[in-house]
């Protein structure tokens, strides 16, 4: 059973509109929330204030605030499951320190006629959800390490699946009776039965049999829910994640380890360049010695039912596809070091002094100043010991009666299109990139999709990716099988500063609404002319906060998930 918000009780002792209309305010921070405003008589407002994060509301027609939703801690996703319903997966990430670590949740939001906050419930895990095996912190309860990454709904409104990275699950939301029903694991690959690539040789070499004893779990970031033939089911982005705090971290490379005789014998001796591959700390260990090492992330997609178990994976299609049309960037990714003067204090020992100025890094290598950081490209081979390309970004749109799957790789940028309309029967259609690998980092072009939506406007169908490291928004135009040609790139911000990571699409405006963590901000793209796309105005949320997550629209309402 679920655990709903502790503070129902207060909420219906201090949220309650009289006959009169009168209120006591849920949230005593910001009085000017109208969290729980409301002129109808005997209507009751669930809305209290948790010490969460919270999800703001505004109409896109005039980009007026309607009010605020308050949540669980660090609500990191926002998503319509209907015009009048949202929800949230909120994190619940620990401090840096590991000293403070709030309970991951969802909470579901019921809006009135008016778009005004009408109920919030929130839900918490318990141990008795669990099934397989899901990934808890050792000595931590799955109440508090569970942390919700990402949400999908069906197109029903009836159910969701919250992908819960850090654990490698998924939880299922029944929506109609708001109760979490189980958390489900997302089982593990046998690296040695797949192609890829756990050297650092400087060789794009994705190859099958790696040494056994050797797994990866898909610790999925975005997941999007479709429906075929009225079976539900749920695409994931299988980026993977690690936990790296001051206070605690989980990764390793293997060589640090005490490793089994099998393991050592296989992984450090030979030296093949795999004796730095980064792995978890908290599983495959008897006794302290690594018997079994886990990888974070598969490198690919998976397709599940609606029970969560697997129905399809794209195993190393990824990596083949990359190794054989771009073996002079696989696996690489921009990088950078902080830049220090002569006359620093800390240039002395810094990576940019020995690097660069001595060593001149790698021969050959480019770089350029950004402020105060250095940008590079890493080079070959440089993300193989630990995720790849990493698949992070994903959206699913049907055009007449297929449906295809777009799937952002984060590090080595550009995105694969994916043909979905059997889940049993899926294709790859093609892999889209037109980084320039040889250029500095700010002038290569698009990098690192962050968020992606598809729509139709018109009777034409567009793909908006948004790039947290360029920060630019990207438009393509969509054909009937699924592939895609570039229209424009809208510039929103400084080189990575994250001014343009999650993106979603009003019909009514014709506006794309994109986070700008740099401006603490939503921008707002106006596609109604996709040829001109272009940034036509902003909303500024900084009176009610201070960063964002996450923004999600339908209806003509925008919802703005901050901390």
């Amino acid at each position: 059973m679920e655990i709903k918000s502790p503070f129902s009780k207060l909420a219906m002792a201090v949220a309650v509109v009289t006959a009169t209309g009168m209120l006591a305010a849920c949230n005593s921070d910001n009085d000017d929330d109208n969290d729980s405003v409301d002129e109808t008589p005997d209507v009751v407002i669930n809305n209290p204030d948790i010490n969460g994060g919270k999800v703001l509301l505004y109409r896109t027609a005039d980009n007026s605030y309607i009010g605020a939703a308050n949540v669980g801690d660090l609500p990191d996703v926002v998503k319509f499951v209907s015009p009048m319903v949202l929800m949230t997966a909120n994190e619940g990430e620990p401090n840096d320190e590991y000293t403070v670590d709030p309970q991951g949740s969802v909470s579901i939001i019921t809006l009135q006629d008016d778009k005004s906050v009408l109920d919030v419930t929130t839900l918490y895990f318990e141990e008795s959800m669990l099934e397989g095996e899901v990934r808890i912190k050792p000595d931590t309860s799955a109440a508090v390490d569970l942390e919700p990454e990402y949400v999908a709904v069906n197109e029903a409104g009836t159910m969701a699946w919250v992908t819960l990275q850090e654990n490698s699950a998924v939880a299922v939301v029944d929506l109609t009776t708001k109760a979490i029903t189980k958390v489900k694991d997302l089982g593990k690959i046998v690296v040695a039965d797949q192609a890829i690539d756990i050297t650092d040789d400087g060789v794009a070499n994705p190859v099958m049999g790696n040494p056994t004893n050797i797994f990866a779990l898909p610790m999925p970031d975005t997941a999007v829910a479709y429906t075929v033939g009225g079976v539900d089911y749920f695409v994931t982005a299988n980026e993977g994640d690690d936990r790296d705090y001051d206070g605690y971290t989980d990764l390793e490379k293997a060589k640090d380890l005490d490793l089994s005789a099998e393991l050592e014998a296989a992984v450090v001796t030979p030296d093949l360049g795999m004796e730095k591959l980064r792995v978890l700390t908290d599983l495959g260990v008897n006794n302290g010695v690594y018997e079994e090492l886990y990888m974070t992330g598969t490198r690919s997609f998976s397709i599940y039912n609606a029970d969560g178990d697997l129905v399809f994976d794209s195993g190393a299609d990824f990596e083949n596809e990359l190794a054989a049309n771009y073996a002079a960037s696989f696996n690489t990714r921009v990088d950078d070091v902080d830049f220090y003067l002569e006359t620093d204090e800390d240039y002395e020992g810094s990576d940019f002094q020995e690097d660069f100025v001595e060593e001149g890094l790698v021969a050959g290598v480019d770089y350029e100043i950004v402020g105060d950081k250095v940008y590079f490209w890493e080079g070959v081979d440089a993300r193989s010991l630990k995720k790849g390309a990493e698949p992070e970004a994903l959206a699913v749109h049907s055009i007449g009666d297929k449906v295809f799957a777009y799937i952002g790789m984060e590090k080595q940028g550009g995105f694969f299109v994916y043909d979905i309309t059997s889940p049993t029967q899926v294709s790859m259609v093609e892999y889209f990139n037109d980084i320039n690998y040889n250029a500095l980092p700010t002038q290569a072009g698009d990098l690192a999709p962050e968020g992606m939506v598809a729509f139709e406007q018109d009777g034409s169908h567009y793909l908006a990716v948004a790039h947290e490291l360029s920060s630019t928004l990207a438009l393509f135009e969509l054909d009937t099988d699924g592939t895609v040609e570039k229209i424009t790139s809208v510039e929103l911000g400084s080189f990575d500063e994250g001014a343009a990571e999650i993106v979603d699409y009003d019909p009514t405006t014709k506006n794309l609404y994109v986070t700008n963590a740099e401006n603490t901000e939503v921008d707002i793209v106006s596609v109604a002319t996709p040829a001109n796309a272009a940034r036509t105005g902003s909303i500024d949320f900084s009176e009610y906060a201070d960063e964002l997550q996450s923004v999600s629209v339908k209806d003509g309402i925008l919802a703005i998930a901050v901390e």
